[in-house]
Order: structure tokens, then C-alpha cells, then sequence
């Protein structure tokens, strides 16, 4: 496994004629690919055992090495904590990808029951697999989203299976994990009780907490303004996000807002409609009048000034096109 950096200003010099220098070529080359490598992302190339051509993996998180190496350990079990929009399942996505496995998953609420882990039996008598035993039995990245907002009585049943590789099902059939069967989990907050805006999470039991390597997934900027594809109006998300987390208690400020924000300007969106939907959002008036403080007009005119606007006609349907529903459908269809 190796990782590969592009790094564009380093050959400028060697690879430029001295008899063009006095047209200043030089400094007009520089100045190009010194903006090709402020955008230019990190690709990292993960070779398995036997396979020449490798997995290519751009846009990475700054951790997602890191990660890769402890999930290549049979029996860790990862879980990744830290706040919404941080890319956390995207990076086990990509674990799956590096390792060419098939990914599983789960997100978990606390609706969530034994029955969604092990699987049941139905009135037949036939066992039904869930696809937690699915990735266990044969071998697949398993992604345990939002483990913290599961109620710890459920996620005790996994104990014994993620710990010890041993699991007993409904119909007392007792199966071994697979080699390549990882449990990698997600989780918003510190797995000890709701904190910083995320209050339907509970706190989990010491037992569960001491089966995971935990680690805490960090906010990366630069992948955050590689993927928001906008200064100005990343600017704007950042002044806002710092003056959050200095003034405004339980007031989070996520990558999501930098994301859609750019997608909703893209699209030719009203700015003050961007801001007021995005980042304004589910708080008081009173929080909202600060943060509205700190953007500027100059910044919302830079935010748009530059923004190539993808233009998209819905197509509305023909009369003729449309089926219209009758009662008799409607006795026909499953709600």
C-alpha cells in the first residue's frame, strides 16, 4: 500500500527554457500551476497482495490512512466519533472499496431491535438473515451508522460477536466470522449521552465502548473547500461556524452547509434563500440575528460573483403523457 501526492510547483523550474525567461513565461507558468496545485487532491493507491493495478482513491480524508491501516486488523473494531458531515461513512465506503469487499450496513435509531441485528424466524420456520450476520458469515465491511443512537441493550447482543468472533442466531445456529469481516461504526458523539446539538443519542455501556479502537474524526478543511468548490461562500460558512462555536451554545454548523450551500448557488438559488436554508436553520431568532451579523453584503456578492450557473429545465409532462388514477387503483395498491 502506497500513498501518492501531487505536487506540480516543485518541477517548474527544471522544466522551463532560460531563452524564454525575458518574455516573463517563467513567472506565467508559476503562477498556472501553482493554482493547478492548490486544487490538485491527494490520490491514495492501495495495493492488495497479488494485484498489479490497485484501487485509485481520490479525494480522501487527511485520517483516512490511518484508518486503512487499523482496518486491515482481523478482530478491531473501529468506531469513528465526531460531528455530522465529516464524511465518516463515506471513508468506510472507501475502506470497502481499498479492500475490494462488499459493504453492509445499518443505520441505527432507537427503534432499532435484536431482530434487525440477528436476523428471525418467519411463520414458515425459515431463518432470516439480517445483513449484519450477511457481512459476518461471508466476509463483508460492515458499517454501523449512528451507533449512538441505538439503545445500549440492543447493541450488547454484539458483544460477543464483534469481541469474539462468535455469534449464535435465532435458530441456534452458531456461525465464526469470516476473515475479512470488519465492523467499522459511526457515531455523533462521545457514546456518553446527547452533546453539542445531538440529543437523541444515548450513552452506551462500558462494555460495548471497551470492544472499539475509537477515533476521533476530525473536521478536514481542505477536503471541505476541495468539495465546496467555492471560497467566497465557504468564507461565509466558516465566519458563521466560528462565530457558533464561540457564542451560540448547541448551534452546529456542519461540511453539509458548505456542500448543499454551493449546489444551491450553482444552481442560480437567491443567496439570502442559500444562507437562510442552509445555515439558518432550526434556530432561534435571536441566534439567527447574530449569525446574520457576522455575513456581509461584500461577502454574499463575492459568494455569487463567480458562480457559473448550471441551468436546469424540468420537463412538465403532456396531457396525453399523464395517467390519470381511478378508485379502482387505488384498491390496488399497498399502504
Amino acid at each position: 500500500m502506497a500513498g501518492l501526492t501531487l505536487d506540480l510547483s516543485g518541477v517548474v523550474n527544471s522544466a522551463i527554457d532560460e531563452k524564454m525567461k525575458s518574455f516573463d513565461i517563467e513567472g506565467q507558468i508559476k503562477e498556472l500551476l501553482g493554482d493547478v496545485a492548490k486544487s490538485a487532491s491527494k490520490i491514495l493507491e492501495v495495493k492488495l497482495k497479488g494485484d498489479e493495478k490497485g484501487t485509485k482513491l481520490p479525494l480522501i480524508h487527511k485520517q483516512f490512512e490511518q484508518l486503512l491501516k487499523v482496518a486491515q486488523l482481523k478482530g478491531v473494531n473501529i468506531l469513528l466519533t465526531g460531528g455530522a458531515g465529516l464524511s465518516k461513512s463515506t471513508a468506510i465506503e472507501q475502506v470497502a472499496a481499498a479492500f475490494k469487499l462488499e459493504l453492509a450496513s445499518i443505520s441505527f435509531s432507537n427503534q432499532t431491535t435484536k431482530t434487525d441485528l440477528l436476523g428471525f424466524i418467519d411463520a414458515n420456520g425459515v431463518y432470516r438473515m439480517s445483513s449484519f450476520v450477511d457481512a459476518f458469515k461471508n466476509g463483508k465491511i460492515f458499517l454501523a451508522d449512528e451507533m449512538d443512537a441505538c439503545s445500549s441493550n440492543v447493541l450488547v447482543l454484539l458483544n460477543s460477536a464483534i469481541a469474539n468472533g462468535r455469534l449464535e442466531l435465532p435458530n441456534n445456529e452458531v456461525l465464526f466470522a469470516h476473515d475479512n469481516f470488519r465492523f467499522i461504526a459511526t457515531a455523533n458523539t462521545n457514546l456518553r449521552g446527547g452533546k453539542n446539538g445531538f440529543t437523541a443519542r444515548n450513552k452506551l455501556d462500558a462494555a460495548t465502548i471497551d470492544r472499539f479502537v475509537v477515533i476521533d474524526w476530525e473536521l478536514d478543511e481542505d477536503l471541505e473547500q476541495k468539495l465546496t468548490n467555492n471560497d467566497a461562500w465557504l468564507k461565509i460558512v466558516r465566519k458563521c461556524r466560528a462565530v457558533a462555536e464561540d457564542s451560540l451554545d448547541g448551534v452546529v454548523i456542519t461540511p453539509r452547509s458548505s456542500y448543499d450551500g454551493a449546489k444551491l448557488l450553482k444552481m442560480g438559488i437567491d443567496i439570502d434563500f442559500v444562507i437562510k436554508s442552509t445555515i439558518i436553520k432550526a434556530i432561534g431568532i435571536d441566534e439567527e440575528k447574530i449569525l446574520l451579523k457576522a455575513i456581509t453584503e461584500n461577502m454574499k456578492k463575492e459568494a455569487t460573483k463567480n458562480t457559473k450557473v448550471d441551468e436546469v429545465k424540468p420537463k412538465i409532462p403532456e396531457d396525453d403523457e399523464i395517467d390519470e388514477i381511478s378508485e379502482d387503483d387505488v384498491d390496488d395498491f399497498s399502504w
